[in-house]
């Protein structure tokens, strides 16, 4: 199992180590890109922070907005988890990661949700729960929402993290290194639980109507959950059944499309404005 001979051989050789290599063509690519929607985010939150008093930055959030571009460089930036020789600690790292930087930014939009679900469908509840997702206050939603996540993560590291698996059946001539996902369970629970906040933010941001003259400024986050969600079927389809390197380039791949996808929806047409 641990090395390999060619046909009507008589010699064996040992297994060379296969996973994504940092000088790979592929790999460059993946982080010239990484490296564009950094700089994107960057330039977005420099943009915002400059016109921080303006109406529209106070209406997106204010300084949540900071904080949510923020975790969206963070999550960019762990796509060199995927990248390099894995190990246990990497491949239990990777989800935890993923899951806590998507929800930072997830919880920003769920705040801004429920302060339009309140002023458009609630007007007479309004005055009373404004307070508590606008102003100081609503950072206790987000660290709120954050140790949910945490809590999540605590019992993905109970149940079972992912760890590493050195696959000798996939290459006929390497030893395929690959993280593998042991409690199937707490890897739904963990992401699960950005998916019920993204549903959430969904809900309240679909039906708002305002009239022609008038910015819609739920439809951005709309339209950034819908990508998400398109993003994740397409995610879980491959993730669960690939088991060559291409499943780092997948998770890669997911992380940069759901950043540029928030990025491009709910922030980039701000800054045009």
């Amino acid at each position: 199992e641990h090395q390999w001979s060619p046909v009507r051989s008589t010699q064996c050789y040992d297994r060379s180590e296969r996973y994504l290599f940092w000088n790979e063509p592929l790999t460059i690519a993946l982080l010239t890109l990484m490296s564009i929607i950094i700089s994107l985010t960057c330039l977005t939150a420099a943009l915002f922070l400059k016109n921080l008093e303006t109406p529209l930055v106070q209406a997106s959030g204010g300084k949540l907005n900071l904080f949510a571009l923020f975790t969206l460089m963070l999550l960019c930036l762990s796509c060199c988890l995927y990248i390099g020789k894995p190990s246990n600690n990497l491949c239990m790292i990777q989800q935890i990661v993923y899951a806590l930087c998507l929800n930072g930014c997830f919880s920003t939009f769920f705040i801004k949700s429920l302060e339009i679900t309140l002023v458009t469908e609630f007007p007479r509840c309004a005055p009373t729960f404004l307070p508590w997702v606008t102003q100081r206050r609503a950072w206790l939603l987000v660290a709120l929402c954050l140790l949910t996540e945490c809590l999540f993560c605590s019992c993905y590291l109970h149940l079972g993290p992912d760890y590493l698996v050195p696959d000798y059946k996939s290459l006929p001539t390497e030893v395929l290194l690959v993280c593998n996902t042991k409690s199937w369970f707490a890897f739904g629970l963990m992401h699960g639980y950005n998916g019920c906040l993204a549903f959430v933010c969904f809900l309240c941001t679909f039906m708002v109507q305002t009239s022609g003259k008038k910015y819609n400024i739920a439809r951005g986050i709309t339209f950034a959950i819908l990508i998400y969600f398109i993003i994740w079927i397409f995610f879980i389809a491959i993730f669960a059944t690939l088991k060559t390197v291409l499943r780092s380039v997948t998770q890669i791949g997911t992380i940069l499309t759901t950043s540029l996808g928030i990025l491009g929806t709910y922030y980039i047409p701000k800054c045009y404005i």
